[in-house]
């Protein structure tokens, strides 16, 4: 089996779950950790659901739960600030300070703030743990090449299910826009909305072109 962008998942009593919307993978391993997905029409919100909570799949790409639609509420709420780093920034409060200038007066914005609880500091590395395990992908991340050039936007990402290896990556560049499907062994790493390439800019282009790329 297997799991992309976009795809709808349904509880085993046949209500729709909701929409896979981001994949949460190891930065480097590039295994899909778990995925998020999106529900509700006017009050939307997200969960976070393991992978070996998909049973199994019927009918193509309808993938079935383990859930139940009640049992949903036991998934864990998706919080993006918890998996970016940012809630480690809010906790902590590390920042850089202020360049010095003589005779010069920073206002209250730019003074430091107390230094965090000891137990404030503990939870801060928990927080900072969860966010180095896990890159937040999502459909329009940054595509990047190994010289650093951004050359496309990712555009779907399929994973193998239990096992979180992936098994697709196609991304969109260009105007007007055109599809180009990426080995997987092309890939280096991820990060959060960045997916990074082991290809050089040339590589992409002659890919792109239909051509056969060689690394350099």
């Amino acid at each position: 089996m297997r799991v992309c962008f976009g795809d709808r998942l349904w509880t085993r009593d046949g209500q729709e779950a909701g929409t896979v919307e981001w994949l949460l993978i190891d930065p480097q391993r590039l295994r899909v950790n778990a995925l998020v997905i999106r529900r509700g029409l006017i009050l939307r919100h997200s969960l976070v659901v393991p992978l070996d909570a998909i049973a199994r799949e019927e009918t193509g790409t309808r993938l079935i739960l383990r859930y139940t639609s009640r049992e949903l509420d036991q998934l864990p709420e998706f919080h993006r600030e918890l998996y970016t780093g940012q809630a480690a920034w809010q906790l902590t409060g590390e920042r850089a300070s202020p360049f010095f200038i003589p005779g010069w007066l920073p206002p209250a914005s730019l003074y430091e703030p107390p230094p965090p609880s000891p137990e404030v500091i503990e939870l801060g590395e928990i927080v900072r743990t969860i966010d180095q395990a896990n890159a937040v992908l999502h459909r329009g991340a940054t595509v990047i090449t190994a010289e650093g050039e951004r050359v496309a936007h990712l555009h779907d990402l399929c994973a193998e299910i239990p096992g979180g290896r992936l098994l697709h990556v196609r991304v969109r560049y260009g105007l007007p826009p055109h599809d180009l499907d990426i080995p997987v062994d092309a890939v280096s790493s991820a990060d959060d909305g960045v997916l990074y390439l082991r290809w050089w800019r040339d590589e992409f282009e002659r890919a792109a072109h239909g051509a056969t790329g060689t690394e350099r």
